[in-house]
């Protein structure tokens, strides 16, 4: 049996940015225990560890490269949302990746509207 015929993902055409996804990941045994223990310790799931860890290297849009005043308070609303580390998939992430979207769309029609 296929892998493809294992894995339960579901595929749409306009997939939410915040939706979780689902697939398959290789991790060095040596690095998967590093994690576990941080997740562990940090009291979150492995993928929990995994998200965070990931967020943490590769940031949203920085808050000082908004000029927008709107995009700039969105931003800074979803920063303070992330300072708690909300759980993945919850109300508040969900509703911090949402301020995020909406701030880096201000920010984008902006640059557009400049040029």
């Amino acid at each position: 049996m296929s892998i493809s015929l294992r894995t339960n993902i579901v595929h749409h055409a306009n997939m939410k940015e915040e939706a979780l996804v689902q697939f398959k990941l290789l991790l060095p045994a040596a690095l998967k225990k590093r994690l576990e223990t941080h997740a562990t310790l940090n009291r979150r799931s492995l993928s929990q560890e995994i998200v965070v860890a990931l967020e943490e290297k590769y940031p949203a849009a920085e808050l000082d490269a908004m000029s927008d005043p709107a995009a700039r308070l969105l931003f800074w609303l979803a920063k303070r949302i992330r300072r708690r580390n909300p759980k993945p998939g919850t109300p508040r992430d969900k509703q911090a990746a949402l301020y995020e979207r909406i701030a880096g769309d201000i920010s984008e029609r902006m640059k557009d509207i400049g040029e």
